[in-house]
């Protein structure tokens, strides 16, 4: 028995763990012996049961001691311990079945200062090897152990190679007679860190291997007899090129079809029993059964393009390992995913049979990613580079638009947020729309977002469009603040990029540092603010070996742009780079908190030249639509209600051209309605917008008909009566004026009807504003003179009368609604 180990983990301290194995017998034999003394309650649980795992198709367990040692004295604990047979099935979620049993030993009666060991052989061997002989084990693990050895015994013949490029170990070869032993042992040896974010594949504590292969092409020959890659039933083979149209004539189409059916059609599930733990099953059974794994699929996929007259092949790959592969033993148990490569005129084509039906052209597919590969074709020695071309897009791409509104004090910002995902990026997207529906994947990402932005609402369901192979997903969001909750400054997020861009703690790190998300992502923020920005342009790059990310600033009009790239360069970052690569992701993390001022009293905002830009336009127009009107005033009703309105609603009335009226209020008022309404479809759920709209609508026909109404009872006391229906078209034509002002006014705020939220205004808002103010007033001044000369017409009243009637009547409710609309104004 070795000397204890120096240090215990978790209660206890492992002495020996060993393994052999014997190539000599007529069976192959795998052994091992663990010993470790229990030194705390708390791994009594842990100290009294291990398990043994083994394929009952090709291997039998026997379990040579369990013994536990007390006092000094040797417990036999073999006889006494429950053995039971489990079937656990790691595989099971991913439909992948093995058929491994897991033979499960509880020893009764552990106590604290116990020291246990167990001896067992696993005999068998998986015969898809057929006389080759690969195997592997790790070499240090979680926890110290004081002796670490791996026993290695075979025909001096065998052409057995073992790799051990471990620190720590020590290496012995002997020869007796016709025998070779090969030991590996490590005394002392500390745990094996296992730290966050490793890269999948990689193995802290290292591998010992052991294989026949003498390299790559000896693993190609030996997987050459399993994938042979076509039909041996050749009605099967007819029907399913009927039915997939596969046409030596048409290559593209065939192999376009093809795969869709072999991805959409033939589910992922494999039985792994036995041989087909690396063999494939005939295409003509995955074909029937319309089930198989990586293996099956790929099998099938071939056959069906040799039925087109496409050269395929196989393609051995390592998910985890990837890149990693270069630095494996040649074996076959290297690998754990089959894909193929298919040759067509216009080159390579490399398909993952696994992947969910995938749509549109080869080239708007994502690649692999695999990075390296064997080919399982004749004359292939070596692994092969997987094209894995850097992404001329971006793969995560979002567009947030973020508008501001009111002031510092008292305001609110309105969220909305488009993100794009191409594919290879957009199916786990998909997959959690339809697992946890829209309503769930909201409330995950609201939570999200209140990471960034205390108080943050959502409004409505986040919606996902599909976009070829890719998708798109809108978002939006409300923030508001009132009183001593207003603050000065707002943080500028591209919140996407902070998901890769981990904030890393300040260590030594022994192992590789694995890095997320997709190679390329941009995130832009438009920003708009009723006051402008003054900003200076700007841009911020952070780069080394492993990723890139730039930070661009500017000010498009009134919007502030920021735009965020993250280019990951790398899958890892090596241990000797990680202080780098920390410092560096410290810097990106600034950069992607931009903070603003929204508004400052010390230091109120500058009237800028730009400022003058809509009032100036408002005015010019002007300049050129009145005169324009003025000249046409007797031949368009339009204009002669501006100029001459009495006159000209007296010739309709004669003429009976009063219902061009309709017309023209009808157009004003839906001038009208969009100025009051527009804003509400970018802060209310659409069916809200929509309902608030038919409501405006319906009062300002209402509003029509009342003041029609009340201008012909006046005009009756008056001594002036006019018929209805005549009365109604006259309130339309009276409208002119105010439709061309209302247009003059809309210029001058520059459609950005959103400056009218409130009255603590900034002084770059100012010309937009008054001139603005300008035209509605004189707006509605022409629209009461208008007023009255048609309603006086109507009534065969001259025109003072309608002045009269419109200032008794009209008049005094246009005050009230102005002192009314004053007062309620936010701010």
């Amino acid at each position: 028995m070795e000397g204890p180990a120096e240090t215990a983990s978790d209660g206890l301290r492992y002495l020996v763990v060993a393994d052999g194995l014997d190539l000599t017998a007529e069976r192959p034999a795998a052994w091992r012996r663990v010993a470790y003394d229990v030194v705390r309650e708390s791994a009594l649980a842990e100290a009294g049961r291990f398990n043994i795992h083994y394929q009952p198709a090709y291997q039998d367990v026997v379990l040579h001691a369990v013994d536990v040692w007390r006092d000094g004295r040797r417990i036999d604990r073999r006889a006494d311990s429950r053995i039971e047979v489990l079937r656990r099935e790691s595989g099971l979620e991913s439909g992948l079945l093995d058929g491994r049993r897991t033979l499960t030993v509880t020893i009764p009666d552990i106590r604290v200062g116990d020291r246990v060991e167990y001896r067992f052989t696993v005999h068998g061997y998986n015969p898809v090897f057929g006389e080759g002989r690969h195997d592997y084990w790790i070499a240090r693990y979680g926890v110290p152990v004081a002796l670490r050895e791996v026993r290695i015994v075979h025909p001096r013949a065998m052409p057995l190679r073992v790799y051990a490029d471990v620190p720590g170990f020590e290496r012995s070869e002997r020869d007796e007679g016709a025998v070779r032993s090969v030991v590996l042992r490590g005394r002392g040896l500390p745990a094996a860190e296992d730290e966050d974010s490793t890269p999948a594949g990689y193995e802290p504590g290292g591998y010992i291997e052991a294989s026949t292969a003498a390299g790559w092409g000896d693993v190609v020959r030996w997987a050459l007899p399993l994938y042979p890659g076509r039909f041996q039933d050749r009605a099967v083979a007819a029907a399913l090129a009927t039915q997939l149209q596969l046409d030596p004539a048409d290559p593209e189409g065939s192999l376009l079809r093809a795969v869709a059916f072999v991805q959409g059609e033939v589910r992922y599930t494999g039985l792994d029993m036995g041989l087909n733990s690396h063999a494939p099953n005939p295409p003509e059974l995955v074909a029937q059964r319309r089930f198989g794994d990586c293996k099956d699929k790929t099998q099938l996929l071939v056959a069906l393009l040799r039925e087109a007259g496409i050269r395929a092949e196989p393609v051995l790959v390592h998910t985890g390992q990837r890149a990693r592969l270069a630095e494996a033993a040649p074996t076959p148990i290297a690998f754990d995913h089959v894909i193929a490569r298919a040759y067509l005129p216009q080159g390579e084509v490399w398909i993952d049979a696994t992947r969910d039906r995938e749509q549109g052209p080869l080239a708007a597919r994502a690649p692999l990613g695999l990075r390296l590969g064997l080919p399982v074709t004749a004359g292939s020695a070596g692994l092969v580079e997987i094209p894995y071309p850097f992404p001329q897009r971006p793969e995560v791409e979002v567009e947030q638009s973020l508008r501001f509104s009111g002031s510092h004090q008292q305001g609110a910002a309105d969220f909305e947020v488009v993100t794009r995902y191409a594919p290879g990026q957009a199916e786990d997207i998909r997959e959690r729309f339809e697992s946890r529906g829209a309503g769930k994947v909201g409330e995950d990402y609201l939570t999200y977002m209140r990471g960034f932005y205390e108080g943050l609402d959502g409004q409505g369901e986040p919606r996902i469009e599909a976009e070829g192979n890719g998708a798109r997903v809108s978002e939006r969001y409300r923030l508001e603040w009132t009183g001593e909750d207003g603050f000065d400054g707002f943080g500028i997020i591209p919140f996407q990029l902070f998901d890769w861009v981990p904030r890393l703690p300040d260590r030594t790190r022994r192992t590789p540092l694995a890095l997320a998300g997709p190679r390329f992502a941009r995130h832009t923020v438009r920003s708009e603010h009723p006051h402008g920005w003054e900003i200076e342009a700007d841009h911020q790059r952070v780069e080394n070996p492993w990723f890139r990310f730039d930070r661009d600033i500017s000010v498009d009009g009134r919007e502030l742009v920021v735009v965020a790239e993250w280019r990951r360069l790398a899958d890892e970052v090596p241990a000797e780079g990680y202080a780098q690569a920390r410092t560096d992701l410290l810097k990106v993390r600034e950069l992607l908190r931009y903070g603003v001022v929204l508004e400052s009293e010390d230091e109120p905002s500058a009237i800028r030249a730009a400022d003058f830009a809509w009032p100036a336009a408002s005015l010019g127009l002007a300049v050129v639509l009145l005169p324009l009107l003025w000249w046409r005033r007797r031949e368009w009703a339009w204009a002669g209600m501006m100029y001459r309105p009495h006159r000209t609603a007296a010739l309709r009335v004669a003429s009976g051209g009063l219902g061009v009226g309709i017309g023209i209020g009808v157009a004003v008022l839906g001038l009208e309605l969009v100025f009051d309404t527009v804003d509400m479809f970018s802060s209310k759920p659409p069916v809200l917008a929509l309902g608030g709209v038919l409501g405006r609508a319906v009062i300002l026909a209402v509003r029509w008909l009342f003041l029609a109404w009340l201008l012909r009872v006046v005009l009756a006391a008056l001594g002036h009566d006019g018929e209805p229906a005549a009365m109604r078209r006259a309130f339309g034509l009276s409208l002119a004026p105010m439709g061309v002002c209302l247009l003059l006014a809309m210029v001058a705020l520059g459609f950005r009807f959103d400056l009218l939220d409130g009255r603590d205004f900034a002084p770059g808002q100012m010309p937009s504003l008054l001139v603005f103010l300008l035209m509605m007033l004189a707006g509605l001044v022409w629209w009461l003179l208008s007023l009255a000369g048609a309603g006086a017409a109507v009534a065969r009243a001259p025109y003072r009368r309608g002045l009269l009637a419109v200032t008794l009547g009209v008049l005094p409710l246009v005050v009230v609604a102005l002192v009314l609309v004053y007062a309620l104004l936010p701010g």
